[in-house]
């Protein structure tokens, strides 16, 4: 989206250097059903004269309601001298809304994308620094809950609870896993469960789970 922004941003950049000037007068404004149904939309009609003198008409890329223009405005025409059907209003919206959207849509999804990027690498990054660092401790299997606090395409994750000790202290801790996409209870009951636990921080750790599933942190 932000490369089809840009590439609406150059083609008026080039449209602009060739293009040319005049005066156009809002002769109509067109009446057509919104695509959801709630309303009517409304397009302005120009005509204008050409640098050869011929009359020319053209349709505002934009529609709304209420309507931009009234009937007799006065507007800004931009057209290209080869092609003088190819003409639009110049303000921003007559020039640069298909532009505006793209840009802003693909502004969202980035900043949103690049979010969950930096997420994801977290948690790898936690997970490859407990394996390497992390103290192993041995906990016994609890149960298995159903997480309805997270929900991706209507469907929940499994979380693992164990209880062991805590290696800095010895004083019994409970240990929660990372999301889980099946119900590992039937695997798992009256297990040892091995967890990889941070000695400063009991709170930072991961339940090894990868001899009987793999865990999606």
């Amino acid at each position: 989206m932000l490369l089809c922004g840009g590439a609406a941003f150059y083609y008026d950049g080039q449209f602009e250097q060739r293009a040319l000037h005049a005066q156009g007068v809002v002769t109509d404004l067109t009446r057509k059903r919104d695509s959801d149904g709630d309303g009517d939309l409304f397009t302005a009609i120009v005509q204008f004269t050409d640098a050869k003198g011929q009359h020319q008409e053209m349709a505002d890329r934009t529609s709304s309601n209420p309507p931009r223009f009234s009937r007799g405005d006065k507007v800004d025409v931009m057209y290209d001298p080869e092609s003088p059907s190819s003409a639009v209003i110049n303000d921003i919206w007559g020039r640069y809304l298909v532009a505006l959207i793209f840009g802003f849509l693909g502004a969202i999804f980035t900043i949103l994308g690049s979010i969950f990027i930096i997420i994801m690498r977290s948690n790898d990054s936690k997970i490859k620094w407990l394996q390497r660092f992390g103290t192993p401790v041995e906990a016994d299997f609890l149960h298995v809950y159903l997480d309805e606090s997270v929900k991706i395409n209507g469907a929940s994750p499994f979380r693992v609870v164990a209880q062991g000790a805590d290696p800095a202290t010895g004083a019994l801790t409970r240990y929660e896993s990372g999301k889980i996409w099946i119900d590992p209870t039937a695997r798992l009951t009256g297990k040892k469960l091995r967890v990889l636990v941070d000695p400063k921080k009991p709170k930072r750790h991961m339940i090894d789970l990868s001899t009987t599933i793999t865990p999606s942190e």
